[in-house]
């Protein structure tokens, strides 16, 4: 008989020693920038799809003037909204009231149209701030008299006449992302001047022209304060509120204006710590991820050339051979790039689906869409000025 056998238990395998060092560091930081990435979009979604920014008429935010454009609607008054010069000009010279929310990010050639509009119409033109070289093309009588860089209460007086908009106390100075103070003013005759501190005056009118001194009379919030309310609503839509108004917030791709802007002139003052930070955390995981690749190689860049001088020069060239076809496809191809990166549309389609996008969204047939941006031939000057004319007209309506 076999002998039953017995069978030793094995040892225990010794554990796994816990993994930890660069991919674990790896792994927190990825998730770490996942989260904030993550964090923005929310933040983009849950503010909505109105457009934000100084003195817009349709954020409800404190730097915005939702408030006030509300108001005037409800009281009858037939409000637009514009971001292009030539439309604020044609508006003044209807006869409407055009309220300039930025006028000192307006040049020369901006201020030129709209002086010009207002000498040939009926228009009443208000001016949020205006710096003196605004005021040289727009108003010579009126000039600068100092700032206040802190918020002060001012009151109306017996010399203030229709400048007092009927109002008795307001409260002006520095607006939350809009300005860092408010300006005073002073006028010569023909002008009627209110709400005074020292030789200055918080509101000037006469001669077709308002001017406000602080950015708080018109946003969310500082147009509850006092008397700040009476102010704006009767600059903006007269006694009775039944008015034509044009809320011009000038754009910075005007294509009147010779100079546009840099987006860093556009940020929020906010905006740097958040990019410093948001840098901070980019440069960790690029460190933690990447590998040394040996000593950074210096290369001599290519001279640099302005963007407006190329174009000035082969506009220069253009003319010179009268290659007016050549320009024409240019201008078409330029606005068919434009137009279609709006339109989500891709750049390689083809122009029936830059045609099909577009159709939607204007006022032309699909006939005439394709005579503007097909190839038609162009054979005068003329016909090419109102083809650049006619691109501008088609990108404005889709702007809008």
């Amino acid at each position: 008989m076999t002998a039953p056998t017995t069978s030793a238990a094995a040892p225990a395998a010794p554990a796994a020693p816990e993994r930890t060092g660069p991919r674990a560091s790896t792994r927190v930081l990825t998730v770490a920038l996942a989260l904030v990435v993550l964090a923005a979009v929310l933040v983009v979604a849950l503010r909505g799809t109105f457009r934000d920014g100084p003195l817009e008429p349709a954020a409800p935010t404190p730097q915005g003037s939702k408030a006030v454009a509300r108001v005037l609607e409800r009281e009858g008054t037939d409000l637009e909204v514009r971001r292009y010069t030539t439309d604020a000009a044609q508006a003044l010279a209807e006869g409407r009231t055009v309220l300039v929310t930025d006028p000192s990010a307006l040049d020369a050639a901006q201020l030129d149209r709209l002086a010009e509009a207002r000498a040939s119409g009926h228009g009443h033109l208000v001016l949020v701030r205006p710096s003196f070289f605004v005021l040289a093309h727009l108003a010579p009588d009126i000039r600068p008299a100092g700032s206040l860089k802190e918020t002060t209460s001012l009151g109306a007086d017996d010399s203030c006449a229709a400048a007092s908009l009927h109002a008795r106390e307001i409260r002006v100075g520095p607006a939350e992302d809009v300005a860092k103070s408010a300006t005073l003013y002073r006028a010569g005759d023909g002008f009627d001047a209110c709400f005074r501190h020292g030789d200055g005056a918080a509101v000037v009118t006469g001669e077709g022209v308002t001017v406000l001194g602080s950015a708080t009379l018109l946003t969310n919030a500082g147009v509850g304060d006092l008397d700040n309310a009476a102010v704006a609503l009767n600059a903006l839509g007269g006694d009775d509120g039944a008015s034509a108004l044009t809320w011009y917030v000038p754009s910075p791709t005007d294509p009147l204006a010779e100079e546009h802007p840099s987006l860093l002139d556009r940020l929020p003052d906010f905006a740097l710590p958040l990019a410093l930070w948001a840098c901070a955390i980019i440069l960790a995981v690029l460190l933690a991820l990447s590998r040394r690749l040996g000593p950074v190689v210096v290369e001599p860049l290519p001279v640099s050339v302005r963007a407006r001088e190329l174009t000035v020069g082969r506009a220069h060239l253009l003319h010179r051979a009268d290659a007016r076809d050549a320009a024409a496809r240019s201008l078409r191809a330029r606005t068919a790039v434009r137009l279609a990166s709006r339109l989500g549309v891709r750049r390689e389609g083809r122009l029936d689906a830059l045609i099909a996008a577009l159709a939607p969204h204007t006022s032309l047939a699909p006939e005439q869409l394709r005579t503007l941006l097909g190839p038609t031939p162009v054979r005068s000057d003329q016909e090419l000025l109102r083809l650049s004319e006619d691109l501008d007209a088609l990108e404005k309506e889709i702007d809008r």
